[in-house]
């Protein structure tokens, strides 16, 4: 074999190569490398990524690069930092890191948890809907609870013994592996015309549906957590040395989820703080598409962390979960139920928040100007986000999220025009329920819920 034949062979393998490294020399630990490769993967079979798992390597890859230099930038290195000795020395400082932030938090806590709330709310463009949030004490643990006519949001920042000590998440309501996919029962009479989805089809949809959604929902968080940098003036305010304490941090811990597989298997999950809806089993045929369970009339959602970022990082992820309950009003329940026992587990939350973090980047490119920049509207990114998760899912997953995904400029083009429409819709929702006077509303109005049409 010549040097030339040679050399097209080293370029066809380079091009071939599963995930495109560049010249970058680290590397992830090879079970995650496997998981992202994996051509039965839950989104590498999924109608949103047009090209298979060629379109998982690429999303997933971007955002390992993106990770490695963040965690380069704020460790002050240009080392290989996925080599064992570099590794074991940025692990190290990161727990140092840890224990400093948790030191230094201890008498700043309900000052940094407000932050928190309004960092969120801000960017999340909840701040309009929370002009009447008030402290609270719960069991000994201090807790910001927002309350809008018969809704409540309460928001917790624990310590580690609370967070050791108290379950807040009940281990029913998030699997650790994704139950058995049971066909549908169909009556014996049933019958469906050929141009219409089987059951059984319109279900696949909304679990690939699902999963997008949960991506996007780990992805706004994972973003969410770094959103104090842009409030680094207030947070200096508190304590001007927590600043570079987080970034190391956080910068270390996104890391993790490409290079320490074994540790991610260990945890299962996000072992520092949760998101979520309280009293789940009360509430969950409301989730899914039944009747709410009368009661107190509250819907109660969560965020806890160890430390301050992290909050934040759950925040987000719990803002995300409100909008995101769209995608179940008019579902049968018992879909519903089944869609979530195939999605929402620990098992899939690692490759959700590979995926989710460059695929959240990506859409954000592509939303309209006046929704990312402007802060006075942020307040329709709630209405825009129930009108997105209450598109069908087909065309949720082929039109809209395909078309962020594609690296095809015209593809890119196709999905800004759709959020123009969609931003256009949540406009005139804004408007319908926000009017001027508001002596004009009912009570009931009030209920941001019920804006957006949950």
């Amino acid at each position: 074999m010549g040097n030339k034949d040679l050399e097209r062979l080293v370029k066809k393998i380079m091009k071939e190569a599963p995930i495109d490294y560049g010249d970058y020399p680290e590397r992830m630990h090879p079970r995650t490398q496997q998981r992202i490769e994996d051509p039965e993967g839950i989104y590498a079979k999924n109608r949103a990524f047009r090209q298979g798992v060629s379109d998982v390597e690429r999303v997933a890859g971007k955002r390992f690069k993106e990770v490695v230099d963040y965690v380069k930038r704020y460790f002050g290195t240009e080392r290989n930092i996925t080599d064992p000795q570099v590794k074991q020395a940025i692990q190290m400082e990161q727990m140092m890191a840890v224990r400093q932030a948790m030191s230094l938090e201890v008498n700043k806590r309900e000052q940094l948890r407000d932050l928190a709330v309004e960092i969120a709310a801000k960017e999340e463009g909840w701040l309009p809907y929370a002009t009447n949030m008030e402290d609270a004490v719960n069991d000994g643990t201090v807790v910001k609870v927002r309350k809008d006519g018969g809704v409540v949001y309460e928001f917790d920042f624990v310590n580690m013994l609370t967070f050791l000590g108290e379950q807040k998440v009940d281990p029913t309501l998030f699997q650790m592996k994704p139950k058995k996919n049971e066909k549908l029962p169909l009556p014996p009479d049933f019958s469906f015309d050929i141009d219409e989805l089987t059951p059984e089809e319109q279900k696949q949809l909304e679990i690939e549906k699902r999963n997008v959604i949960n991506a996007i929902i780990m992805g706004k968080g994972k973003r969410g957590q770094f959103a104090y940098q842009m409030f680094k003036d207030r947070l200096d305010a508190i304590d001007p040395n927590l600043y570079a304490l987080y970034n190391k941090i956080m910068g270390a811990n996104d890391l993790m989820y490409f290079t320490d597989e074994d540790l991610i298997e260990a945890l299962g999950g996000n072992a520092a703080g949760s998101a979520g809806k309280m009293d789940g089993d009360e509430d969950e045929d409301e989730d899914e598409g039944g009747e709410k369970d009368e009661g107190n009339g509250n819907d109660t959602y969560y965020a806890n962390g160890l430390i301050f970022p992290i909050l934040l990082h759950e925040l987000f992820k719990s803002f995300s979960m409100i909008t995101a309950r769209h995608q179940w009003k008019g579902m049968d329940p018992g879909m519903a139920q089944d869609v979530i026992s195939q999605t929402d587990t620990m098992q899939h939350e690692p490759m959700n928040f590979r995926v989710g973090g460059e695929l959240v980047r990506k859409l954000r490119t592509l939303l309209p100007d006046e929704l990312t920049l402007d802060p006075d509207s942020k307040k329709y990114i709630p209405y825009f986000e129930q009108i997105l998760y209450s598109v069908p899912a087909e065309d949720f997953l082929k039109n809209i999220i395909a078309n962020v995904v594609s690296d095809d400029e015209g593809d890119n083009n196709k999905a800004k025009k759709r959020f123009e429409e969609i931003l256009k819709k949540a406009k005139s929702e804004y408007d319908k329920f926000n009017r001027d006077d508001e002596d004009e509303y009912d009570d009931d109005e009030d209920d941001i819920l019920t804006q957006l049409g949950l």
